[in-house]
């Protein structure tokens, strides 16, 4: 079945996750339904967002989506209270609101900076959707118990069918490539003059395990600490081996052979006494004072992972507090202005105009211009979203004029969409649709608002519709215009800021603890250069060594 699939450009797993995904919702539904709730297909919606392939995942986001629900909707709920229902007023606040948002966001990492988008945009769901006054505590009300059984149809069945397994890929790949590292420095060692260790391959593959660790640092306070010591081995191994490109190798048999006695050891899972003792060993053996340095930083390392590994403890918590992390300050303020931008016309619109459709205008904004503001590429991104809503708009319009003007119960409203919430897992699995498939998900739902009588009036639901698929166009158009973001200006941006930090690390002095922390910093910005390059298909990764280089002869003359 999987190779028949495959031949017709289908993915079996990513089929099974989204069939998985759609039957979520479909229970999503009946559960808001038998709760009495307005807007089920909230729900639905949710368990599309938060639905992921790990538990750790799914733990996180869900936890991370109802907490920016929950700050997004008292928002929303005050702003609606205190503007008594005057536009400008509640265009005023709610721009500012997701302008703030945004550039937290932006500044933040992981499924924090989820939640911290998704605090903007749900605040504009309540603001933009509450029709009176009156309506609004009921609104609030629902659209958190929305969230809430999507978020619970969704952990129950992830928990089902989601394998626990598939979360320690990385903590595998970490022993391969140490293991791996530790051979070929031995062979290095052993015959310096016929060895040589390819720097640019090392740094991509160090980078692509890093990737990795936000989605492995998820779900618990264990994993968090896990990919903290993960993080450590991974950057001591490029701060060792980066040394030694400085250095040079000098012939050493006794180093090489303890090298090559820890890497069997790794590969054999031994315990960790035993790694500890053959990397000691040839810390003792070294010459260069330079090297041992940090090479003595990465047996610390390598003890916490272990230590954790065997125990779920740190033998030195001190350690975990040396990491910081890249931020993207001139990202953020850009994402912040060009929302800022873009919402305040649209809010300035809908006051003098008093179109309803600006409502939904704004409300569609809000979320292009947030959640995406990430994307190594949001324009190009905004192709594919506004292709998956446009058909998932034109299939909503089809079901409410062939299917639900005729029902007579909500019950049976929200059973005939089912059969297109479980076709929406096919589109996600294939090669060709899979980018756009979740907004046609999440915009048919949006749009499918059952209630009893059902009037359908098309020049409604067009308008609306229109209003919705505009969103991703007027974004595509501030992301081209307001402040252009691509792959590449990105890693452009990101080589000019290494370039500065290397220049101010020529003209200051540290502490232990600022050593420390900037040379956190710096692997991170190292290793998120190589991840942009690796995306834009770079081969020459000559300039990025020479700023590592670079920054590590600096870090070594200031620490």
């Amino acid at each position: 079945m999987k190779d028949s699939l495959a031949q017709w450009g289908f993915d079996y797993v990513r089929l099974r996750f989204g069939f998985r995904t759609g039957v979520a919702a479909c229970l999503s539904l009946l559960f808001a339904w038998a709760l009495g709730l307005e807007h089920p297909q909230w729900s639905a919606m949710t368990v599309w967002a938060v639905s992921q392939p790990t538990r750790g995942l799914l733990i996180e986001k869900a936890a991370y989506r109802a907490l920016g629900t929950l700050l997004g909707t008292l928002f929303g709920m005050v702003l609606v209270v205190t503007s008594g229902g005057d536009i400008l007023w509640l265009v005023t606040g709610l721009t500012l609101w997701v302008t703030l948002c945004v550039y937290t966001g932006n500044l933040l990492h992981g499924l924090i900076s989820y939640g911290t988008i998704l605090a903007g945009y749900s605040a504009s769901m309540v603001v933009l959707l509450t029709q009176s006054p009156d309506a609004l505590i009921p609104l609030g009300i629902d659209r958190l118990l929305t969230v809430f059984v999507g978020i619970i149809c969704s952990l129950i069945i992830g928990f089902l069918f989601t394998y626990k397994r598939a979360e320690q890929t990385i903590i595998n790949e970490l022993r391969r490539h140490t293991a791996a590292n530790l051979y070929e420095l031995a062979q290095a060692f052993s015959d310096p003059k016929n060895t040589a260790i390819q720097l640019d391959k090392k740094l991509s593959e160090l980078a692509n395990l890093e990737s990795q660790l936000l989605d492995h640092g998820t779900g618990s306070v264990s994993a968090h600490e896990s990919a903290k010591t993960i993080r450590q081995v991974i950057n001591t191994q490029l701060g060792f081996i980066t040394e030694l490109q400085i250095q040079g190798f000098e012939e050493n048999n006794e180093v090489s052979t303890h090298l090559l006695e820890t890497s069997n050891k790794i590969k054999a899972s031994v315990h960790r006494k035993d790694i500890l003792s053959s990397l000691n060993n040839a810390y003792k053996a070294m010459q260069n004072d330079a090297v041992k340095r940090r090479f003595k930083e990465f047996i610390d390392a390598t003890e916490e992972r272990l230590s954790f590994k065997d125990t779920g403890k740190t033998a030195n918590s001190t350690l975990l507090s040396t990491t910081l992390l890249h931020r993207d300050w001139r990202g953020a303020r850009h994402s912040a202005i060009r929302t800022c931008i873009i919402l305040a016309i649209i809010g300035a619109l809908w006051w003098y105009t008093h179109w309803f459709q600006m409502a939904y205008l704004m409300l569609g904004a809000s979320v292009m211009l947030t959640l995406f503001s990430t994307a190594d590429n949001p324009a190009l991104t905004m192709r594919y979203v506004f292709f998956g809503q446009s058909v998932g708009a034109l299939t909503a319009v089809m079901m409410q004029a062939s299917v639900w003007q005729f029902s007579d119960s909500v019950l049976w409203m929200l059973i005939a969409i089912m059969p297109i919430i479980l076709i929406g897992g096919f589109p996600m699995s294939h090669q060709k649709t899979a980018n756009g498939s979740m907004d046609f998900n999440l915009v048919f739902l949006l749009l499918m608002q059952p209630s009893v009588p059902y009037i359908f009036n098309l020049s409604h639901s067009i308008t609306i519709a229109l209003a919705v698929i505009s969103a991703p166009l007027l974004a595509m158009f501030a992301y081209r215009i307001i402040y252009p973001t691509s792959l590449k200006k990105r890693y452009n941006q990101l080589f000019d800021l290494l370039e500065k930090e290397i220049e101010e690390l020529n003209q200051t002095s540290l502490t232990l603890s600022q050593y420390k922390r900037r040379k956190a910093r710096f692997y991170h910005r190292i290793f998120k250069l190589t991840q942009l390059a690796d995306k834009l298909a770079i081969k020459d990764k000559s300039p990025i060594i020479q700023q590592l280089l670079e920054g590590q002869n600096r870090l070594n003359a200031t620490g």
